[in-house]
């Protein structure tokens, strides 16, 4: 064993248990003058960032004096942000003036993400940094102003109020940098922005950073301020979210606001008090039979009204006090006759013995086919005339490349096409081949990098507050009632410090929106979210306040992309994560995923995840216990096939900046870039067109506004965070995910056919799309000639033993190479598999070559010809549901 496998034992272990201070310096003093460490201190000035990152890393496990002597010196020369940011992180409690100066320096022209980092990092150790930030306080550069204010944004201490406090009062200063300040006084001391001069001052923004301010104040006066500011203006909503934070603080202010009530001055301030007391249903329906309360009927009719319905129905549903439900009763009747909504909300949601009362029967929700997409005539006269390309191309170039000589011998023209096609066959095979292999090669670096920067990273780091972004995972549900339990409870025992689960149920037609209501014990509640991106009709919110990171979105059918537009809308965090509703990650998937924007300081625009079977794996509680190769022969082609483009080529992408593929089974994207680019692609939505691919074509055209924009941008790919998906287990359905697939590729080649071969979108538009294009579209039916040649030129006996064997060396013999060393690189790097299976994946690598790839070939010609009627239909995979423990 080498000295840097018991390091990192060592530091393993020290991340779990304390060890003895004696213990532990005699460690040390082993490790520190061990020839290891000797290199780790040589490599601390390496020209390689990947270097200097590692030796940073064990140098700081030291943790010592002489370790903490050496960053500090290197963190005076080091330019990586990476690299500053882990010596940060080493010596954050052995700083000192000088070298707090430096480091608050390297905030000036930083990247946004690595002074984010810091930000935080100073937040949670703030009484580290204290005593060095006084020197600053009358420093007037911008970036050190931020920085200060983001601290007393965290920070009780009276010092940092009354600097706050100087700066939004300096008339000079950018209104932006006031406002920051302002922004901050209002989080720690909210007592002192809820004065009248702010809650009315001019400024939008001040006004709305007091209103919430006052939120943090369960007192009358709060109150009477929120409630008399009303004027009917967007405004209101604040209001709301404010007295809504009293009154859940402070049962007295809900009475006093109920009382409020009768001296409402107009509608506005009715309806912001209406929709304030809407979530404290059961405390409304007490009062309605107290004759000190008659105006609660006047304040439900006033709900009924605005169709704030959710919180009435769940309790109308659950009341068992006759006196209160005759009130209700009359209620309802009032307005079923004369509201068309109320009465289908009523119908469809309301128990049928209370429907009875009221004289109407049970209705189940409507489901509204989906909408087709029109027919793109120049996307199909695009496809056509490629078509016909791919098919002519070989016999072409034998045309053009020997015209003189088929003019001369005119008889010789059928043997010599034949033979020529064959050639330009090995060609072909030889090319693709070739780019797999440096894409192998590529990913054997890139995989070894990026565990390594994994390991780099102890959990004390990931788990520190606000490093790592929250998340939103949004997980579309179409008749999926066999495995969203399962799907669910595994997204909600995921390790990561901030997120939560949105799962929308697309107008599924089986019991999925049933399943989840009933095992979650879920309730429906009015909508808390708007919608800035346009998608079919919202049918119910519903939440559990014991699970508050769960929400579940019931809508009318409008397809996957169209579902991941409204989860989309209801995310409140800074990425949103697209799953497939019948997928399980594992525990750190997330974490892993994520954790790769702390080895980059540029914008990640889009991270993918590895996509694993887990057909005839051991699943208990969401969790896969043992992973197992499906027992299917079908099953298993397809598991090479994703190992192959998954751990090995999709690496490989990445590592040339060409990655242009996040499987929508695990992906995750910035929201505000999500909602600048306008989200996924469907014909409900602002750039009215639906695509089957619409994880692909998000990262393209995500890819192309980073490119237009002249913006540094990053798409990347984590191979060892892994997500189980269930395969297609019979043809049918392998056909039909195959056929969408196709469909897809061809709709974004063309959609986004000005990338083709342009300079000005860099690596994609050279390299990525070229390869799809020429590859993935062409490809097929490159092949599909090229294999009757073949069999013509076998059948006639005019090909030569040298081209046969060159045609099976490039497609059997190089393409089998290929798959061998890309499950060896996948299975090096994390095993997944038993030896036994291992081995079977071996053979299949062998096997697949003779009639499995050219089935899958031959069905993306008719896929291709499929995309000229195009449908618009996703097609659905037959589910056998996990294999329970």
């Amino acid at each position: 064993f080498t000295n840097r496998f018991f390091l990192d034992a060592f530091i393993d272990i020290e991340t779990q248990v304390d060890i003895e201070p004696d213990v532990r310096e005699r460690i040390i003093a082993d490790f520190w003058i061990s020839r290891f460490m000797a290199k780790q201190r040589k490599y601390l000035n390496h020209l390689s960032k990947n270097r200097r990152r590692m030796a940073v890393f064990y140098i700081a496990a030291m943790n010592h004096q002489a370790s903490l002597s050496i960053l500090k010196e290197r963190l005076q020369k080091e330019k990586d942000e990476t690299t500053k940011f882990m010596i940060f992180y080493a010596i954050k409690e052995s700083l000192d003036q000088h070298m707090f100066d430096i480091l608050l320096q390297s905030l000036e022209h930083a990247t946004k993400s690595y002074q984010s980092w810091i930000y935080a990092i100073s937040k949670n150790h703030y009484q580290e940094i204290k005593p060095y930030l006084t020197s600053h306080m009358i420093d007037e550069r911008v970036f050190v102003m931020e920085f200060l204010i983001y601290l007393a944004s965290f920070s009780p201490d009276l010092s940092m109020k009354a600097y706050v406090i100087n700066l939004f009062n300096q008339d000079k200063l950018d209104s932006s940098i006031k406002q920051k300040a302002f922004r901050a006084l209002a989080k720690m001391h909210p007592e002192e922005v809820t004065k009248d001069v702010y809650c009315k001052h001019e400024d939008i923004e001040i006004k709305k950073i007091a209103m919430i301010a006052a939120g943090n104040i369960p007192q009358q006066k709060m109150v009477d301020h929120l409630l008399s500011s009303i004027d009917g203006s967007d405004l209101d909503e604040i209001r709301v979210q404010s007295l809504s934070r009293i009154i859940y603080d402070s049962k007295n202010m809900l009475i006093y606001l109920l009382e409020y009530y009768t001296k409402a001055r107009d509608l506005a301030q009715k309806k912001v008090i209406a929709k304030v007391l809407s979530h404290r249903m059961d405390y409304l329906m007490l009062k309605i039979k107290d004759p000190s309360y008659p105006y609660v009927k006047d304040l439900i009719d006033l709900l009924l009204t605005e169709h704030i319905i959710e919180d009435f129905i769940d309790f109308v549903n659950h009341n068992k006090d006759l006196v209160i439900e005759k009130e209700v009763i009359q209620l309802m009747k009032k307005h079923i006759g004369k509201d068309t909504y109320l009465l289908n909300e009523f119908s469809i949601y309301i128990d049928q013995r209370i429907l009875s009362l009221l004289g109407l029967m049970k209705k189940t929700k409507p489901f509204f086919a989906k909408e087709k997409a029109p027919v793109e005539r120049r996307k199909v006269t695009w496809i056509i005339i490629w078509i016909i390309v791919s098919i002519i191309l070989l016999p072409l170039i034998y045309v053009i490349t020997n015209i003189m000589n088929i003019i001369n011998e005119p008889s010789l023209f059928l043997e010599g096409m034949i033979v020529a096609i064959n050639r330009y066959l090995v060609i072909y095979f030889m090319s693709v081949n070739t780019i797999y292999a440096l894409l192998l090669v590529l990913s054997i670096k890139g995989s070894s990098d990026r565990i390594n920067h994994w390991k780099m990273k102890k959990k004390t780091l990931l788990y520190e507050a606000d490093l790592l972004p929250s998340i939103s995972i949004i997980a579309p549900a179409y008749n999926e009632e066999k495995s969203i339990i399962e799907s669910v409870t595994s997204l909600l025992n995921l390790k990561y410090p901030t997120y939560e689960v949105i799962v929308v149920n697309d107008g599924s037609k089986d019991r999925t929106i049933d399943v989840l209501v009933e095992h979650f014990k879920l309730e429906r509640k009015h909508p808390f979210f708007k919608q800035p991106l346009r998608t079919k009709d919202l049918r119910g919110v519903y939440v559990n306040k014991n699970i508050p990171n769960l929400i579940v979105i019931d809508k009318q059918n409008g397809g996957k992309a169209d579902a991941l537009n409204m989860g989309i809308n209801a995310a409140k965090s800074h990425y949103v994560c697209g799953i497939d509703a019948d997928s399980l990650l594992e525990e750190e998937a997330l974490l892993k995923l994520m954790s790769i924007t702390l080895d980059d300081p540029v914008e990640h625009i889009a991270i993918g995840g590895n996509i694993l079977p887990v057909n005839d794996s051991i699943v208990d509680k969401g969790k896969v216990e043992l992973n197992r190769l499906g027992k299917k022969p079908l099953v298993r082609f397809q598991t090479l096939e994703y190992l192959r483009a998954f751990t090995t080529g999709r690496i490989g992408w990445a590592k040339i900046r060409s990655l242009l593929i996040i499987s929508g089974a695990f992906g995750l994207f910035n929201r505000k870039t999500l909602l600048e680019t306008g989200g996924y692609l469907t014909i409900s939505g602002a750039l009215k067109k639906d695509t089957v691919g619409e994880d692909m074509e998000l990262v393209v055209r995500l890819t192309y506004q980073a490119l237009t924009q002249k913006r540094k941008y990053r798409v990347a790919y984590v191979h060892h965070a892994n997500c189980y998906t269930e395969l297609p287990s019979d043809l049918k359905s392998l056909f039909k995910q195959r056929n969408r697939w196709q469909r897809g590729l061809l709709d974004i080649l063309s959609y986004h056919r000005k990338i083709l071969f342009n300079p000005r979108y860099k690596q994609p538009g050279l390299i990525a799309f070229p390869y799809f294009f020429i590859y993935e579209m062409m490809g097929p039916f490159i092949e599909m000639i090229g294999y009757l040649a073949l069999v013509v030129g076998l059948m006639l006996g005019i090909l030569n033993l040298p081209i046969v064997l060159m045609l099976l060396a490039a497609t059997i013999g190089y393409g089998m190479t290929i798959s061998l060393f890309s499950l060896f690189v996948a299975e090096k790097q994390t095993t997944y598999y038993s030896t036994k299976e291992t081995l079977l994946l071996a053979l299949i690598a062998i096997v697949e070559n003779f009639g499995y790839r050219q089935m899958m070939s031959l069905h993306r010609i008719i896929s291709t010809f499929s995309a000229l009627k195009e449908s618009g239909s996703w097609g659905t995979q037959n589910r056998l549901g996990f294999t329970q423990k």
